[in-house]
């Protein structure tokens, strides 16, 4: 892009004044000096965003935008090399584009041309020149992979006359080598992308292949659709799944070597409109188990749930949505009393993770294998701990609190928007107040928030109506609480910047909590007369750290962003 030198300077000049003390005015010094000057003393993105100014557009920093992999579509990418342009976000039917050099009247006008024909509008933005080549990089090595693949998968098909067909697949394009390595592509980017799910669903047209990442899903290819059925087929022939089924859903289960780790995936089939609906769910288990801190559970609360496992005998809840992490909190729980001298056994459905030295088993509802039937048949198994992934009826309810009651240890996930909520669910479920009173130890509630990128995020002031939100959230505590927890300011909070090695400034996820123990005086409230106000004065008395309230300790520690959290917790 040429900068306009003389806009340039005033602009600049006016902004900051002190770094132009030495220059009085722009025609009393060469322009290559001036222009050696600006570069010195300004970035490439502080001069391209003052030159987009002049022009009366947007600089858009890509650096910091997640880019919808349908979009790489509307161009070639010989245009978009040949232009140094790429579009990078949609609404409606206007499509933003981001363009290195604008007043390259060559590739404005093949601009408009392409987008007559596709009946879009579109709206440009300057970005840095080596940002966009960055991306297109990114962009053509994926769709080079797919489509080299694909030709061969078309060619295959034409020389043997094979027709893609969701009623009679073949065994000749099902093992076909490009549809292998089509979907190797998409499984190798969705691990390399740290994706924690893949989904893959037709649509009248095509075939799109989504990925969620931090918990956010985001379209990653768009496949042809007479490429549906083959993949779907390759998918259920590695998960063990019937080919010849189409009508009801299935699950499977595979594994992969990723240099040198094992990357398990949990497949699920499930027959749509327009095909076989497939997500696989990711799971990494190379790194083994992570612990409470990794997970998020900091703070002095974690001690009330080592001394909960620590127990001989009591029911131990985690609650929430489903996706909040509760199964991977379980797991972590179990592996801290692993150990040889203790018989753990779990029911689940599905296993999701296989822990060395545990007895895990799959219940199967259609032939009568439950949550309540294996329950029975694990109290034969002289268990020390129970693990029964989750309580969905009174029977399954009634058998936990009993086997909690004679000695064992017994863990299970409930969905309940808080841990509170979790008393008056299992009352309502047919277990008597004084039963539940006696079996329960502790309930965690808990959600998953998408965690600020540690090496780029950007402290920011805390002022006005955000510090005044956070102020009233933590006000309920005493100070000798707050203390405990965070001995920082309420002068400032971070932000997302987006850096290469996060996703728009944010790297990961981490767990808020919160807890509720049962005490001999909220013992003494539920088995007198359930009553939820009585309970929630209780705790609000005695210090009760909720959702929201561990949510904006994160935030002040820098952990999370303000506005990220208002988005998970109800405010």
């Amino acid at each position: 892009m040429q900068l306009d030198l003389k806009k340039t300077f005033e602009l600049l000049k006016n902004e900051f004044p002190d770094k132009f003390k030495a220059i009085s005015s722009f025609d009393t010094i060469p322009e290559s000096e001036i222009k050696a000057f600006l570069e010195k003393n300004f970035t490439e993105k502080e001069l391209i965003t003052v030159n987009a100014q002049i022009l009366g557009l947007e600089f858009i920093d890509l650096e910091n935008i997640s880019i919808p992999k349908e979009l790489y579509d509307i161009f070639s990418i010989n245009i978009m090399k040949r232009y140094t342009l790429i579009p990078f976000a949609q609404e409606n039917n206007t499509i933003s584009i981001a363009i290195a050099d604008p007043q390259n009247y060559t590739a404005v006008q093949a601009i408009k041309f392409i987008f007559q024909e596709k009946k879009l509008s579109f709206e440009l933005f300057v970005a840095i020149e080596s940002d966009i080549k960055k991306a297109l990089k990114k962009a053509e090595n994926l769709k080079n992979a797919v489509t080299e693949n694909l030709e061969e998968f078309h060619q295959k098909n034409k020389a043997e006359q094979i027709l893609p067909d969701t009623t009679g697949i073949t065994t000749k394009n099902l093992e076909s080598a490009p549809i292998i390595k089509i979907v190797s592509v998409i499984i190798k980017n969705a691990v390399e992308g740290g994706a924690s799910d893949i989904h893959i669903e037709g649509t009248d047209e095509s075939v799109r292949v989504r990925f969620r990442v931090d918990g956010v899903l985001h379209t990653s290819l768009i496949l042809p659709k007479e490429a549906y059925s083959p993949i779907v087929a390759r998918i259920k022939i590695l998960s063990n799944l019937k080919i010849d089924e189409q009508r009801k859903p299935q699950d499977g289960r595979f594994s992969i070597l990723d240099k040198d780790k094992k990357v398990d995936f949990r497949v699920s089939t499930f027959p749509t409109q327009y095909g076989e609906k497939v997500v696989l769910r990711i799971l990494d288990t190379s790194g083994g188990v992570r612990s409470l801190e990794q997970l998020g559970f900091i703070g002095p609360r974690v001690d009330l749930i080592q001394e909960a496992i620590k127990k001989p005998f009591g029911m131990i809840l985690l609650t929430g949505p489903t996706g909040s992490g509760k199964s991977t909190t379980v797991y972590t729980l179990l592996s801290q009393i692993n150990t040889d001298d203790i018989n753990i056994v779990t029911l689940e459905d599905p296993i999701e993770y296989y822990l060395s030295g545990v007895n895990q088993s799959q219940v199967k509802p259609e032939i009568n294998y439950t949550f309540a039937s294996g329950l029975r048949s694990i109290l034969r198994q002289d268990p020390d701990v129970i693990m029964v992934g989750e309580i969905r009826d009174g029977e399954t309810a009634g058998l936990a609190v009993q086997s909690a009651l004679t000695g064992h240890i017994v863990f299970s996930t409930l969905h309940t928007n808080d841990a509170p909520g979790a008393l008056p669910r299992l009352i309502d479920m047919g277990v008597e107040p004084f039963l539940l009173s006696a079996s329960l130890q502790i309930v965690i509630a808990q959600r998953l928030v998408r965690k600020l990128c540690q090496y780029c995020k950007k402290e920011v002031p805390l002022e006005g109506k955000e510090k005044e939100y956070i102020q009233e959230a933590i006000a309920s505590l005493s100070n000798d609480c707050i203390q405990e927890i965070y001995t920082g300011g309420y002068d400032s909070i971070y932000t997302p910047v987006g850096c290469p090695k996060c996703s728009n400034g944010f790297k990961g996820r981490m767990s808020i909590f919160e807890v509720v123990v049962m005490t001999p005086e909220l013992q003494a409230i539920v088995e007198k007369k359930f009553n939820e106000k009585e309970v929630f004065e209780y705790l609000r008395a005695n210090n009760y750290i909720t959702l929201k309230q561990d949510g904006i300790f994160k935030v002040l520690q820098g952990y999370l962003s303000l506005p990220e959290l208002l988005t998970t917790i109800e405010v």
